[in-house]
């Protein structure tokens, strides 16, 4: 494990701060919840996301509604891609692009219905196409973005599809 050189006294509740250096490397924002482990005689601080692990049920409907819909969705935690339709698995682990991260912090919901300039991470290029981004909220706090993208004019039934994946989203993170 890679030492910092910085040190920090626990204060009577227990607490320590940890360094803003450390939080901007790590990219661990403010009211993120972080995972505590003990690992041997160390205690290990991991980001945490409740979007992180999901399982083969979330996986099979993404790629069920693109083999039928040729619609594309990805879900995002709070710093990257967790889970992408086949079109777009060059993204799956990659960061958000500071686009998605206004739009994560600001608790946005956007519609933008004929194809546009989309940025998803700063070391891709833009794609052109029309989506709905929807912040996903569990317990009062933000945890990701659930993404729908086509490469045509969004359509009626596709926002219908887009409801009911937020619905399914919904119910799945109880």
């Amino acid at each position: 494990m890679k030492t910092t050189g910085m040190v920090r006294r626990v204060d009577g509740l227990g607490r320590i701060v940890i360094p803003k250096e450390i939080r901007k490397v790590l990219k661990i924002k403010e009211n993120e919840q972080v995972e505590i482990n003990v690992q041997d005689d160390s205690i290990v601080l991991n980001r945490y996301s409740d979007l992180d692990e999901y399982d083969i049920s979330l996986t099979n409907l993404i790629t069920s509604i693109e083999e039928v819909y040729n619609i594309n969705f990805l879900l995002t935690s709070l710093n990257s891609f967790v889970l992408t339709s086949d079109k777009y698995k060059e993204y799956q682990g990659l960061e958000l692009s500071p686009y998605l991260n206004s739009v994560l912090d600001e608790r946005q919901d956007i519609k933008e219905p004929i194809p546009i300039s989309l940025s998803l991470n700063q070391d891709k290029e833009d794609i052109k196409v029309s989506y709905v981004i929807k912040t996903i909220i569990k317990n009062g706090d933000s945890v990701g973005l659930l993404i729908l993208l086509t490469d045509t004019n969004l359509e009626n039934n596709d926002l219908k599809l887009f409801d009911l994946m937020c619905n399914f989203l919904d119910k799945y993170l109880e």
